[in-house]
């Protein structure tokens, strides 16, 4: 196997243990026979390699992910995709639309890890039409390739924003977008400020992150809603409202904060409030 990338390099350790022969015997092949073994390798990823979860970090290359997220199967995919380079977009490709559930979740982790080109672009297509969390998790969390691919022209802004909407509407996590929040938008707030009357008109949570997000480029009604947010009754809630009105930086809503931080009992509510005072 040739020398590895450094975003690479730490999934290298992932591949220790059964059936590591077996792996390595298909690390070695090269050229057209590497790249005509993925469609027999990658059915069976998930049963020979397994799915123990891993542990560590990605960073490097402008490469970041959490290796937390991933599986032994998820590394050992990642590792023959690179033996096999160059692979072509369209056999990459093919392997998505030809795998099962589990193989292509194990591609679109890998996706994260490897150099861009138009088969990134092609899978975040599929990604965008799929109901499939497990999928929408495997390429759009605990990793930054949907800010590499909008930041390398690969993703358009509307495309963007929608996967983001779409990730806001099953409930994932901002935290775990890697880099989306510094990436905001007023048409990506005005859809979530939708959404999120959309779904309190039919009495349904609303995604905490909302503000969060839409305080770095609000429209109007995000400060009446960031404002509002710090009297709800739900903790979690308040402490989104209080970071959003950080990011807000406006230094004549001040009084706002402060009156509610005389009157907040959550310890993190209160710290992060004071933060947001503390930088005026």
């Amino acid at each position: 196997m040739a020398p590895l990338s450094p975003a690479l390099a730490p999934l290298e350790r992932a591949i220790a243990g059964p059936d590591e022969a077996w792996l390595r015997e298909r690390l070695a092949a090269t050229g057209a026979a590497a790249r005509d073994g993925l469609a027999t390798a990658f059915p069976a990823l998930a049963r020979r390699l397994g799915r123990t979860g891993l542990a560590g970090r990605v960073d490097a290359d402008g490469v970041r992910a959490d290796l937390g997220a991933w599986r032994r199967c998820d590394a050992a995919g990642a590792l023959l995709l690179a033996a096999a380079d160059p692979v072509e977009d369209e056999r990459v490709v093919d392997l998505f639309r030809h795998g099962d559930l589990e193989e292509r979740t194990v591609l679109l982790r890998a996706a994260v890890v490897r150099p861009l080109s138009k088969a990134t672009s092609d899978l975040l297509d599929e990604v965008q039409r799929t109901n499939v969390v497990a999928h929408l998790e495997a390429a759009c969390c605990d990793g930054n390739l949907l800010v590499r691919a909008l930041d390398g022209g690969l993703l358009s802004r509307e495309r963007f924003d929608r996967l983001v909407l779409k990730l806001a509407f099953l409930d994932l996590p901002l935290a775990r977008l890697d880099g989306v929040r510094a990436r905001p938008s007023t048409e990506l707030t005005r859809m979530l400020l939708d959404l999120a009357s959309e779904r309190e008109a039919a009495g349904r949570p609303v995604w905490r992150d909302t503000l969060r997000m839409a305080a770095g480029a609000p429209t109007p009604g995000t400060v009446a809603r960031v404002l509002g947010g710090l009297e709800h009754g739900d903790a979690g809630w308040r402490l989104a409202s209080a970071e959003a009105f950080a990011t807000l930086a406006r230094p004549d809503l001040a009084p706002f904060a402060r009156e509610r931080l005389a009157r907040e009992a959550r310890a993190d509510v209160r710290a992060a409030l004071e933060r947001a005072l503390s930088t005026r």
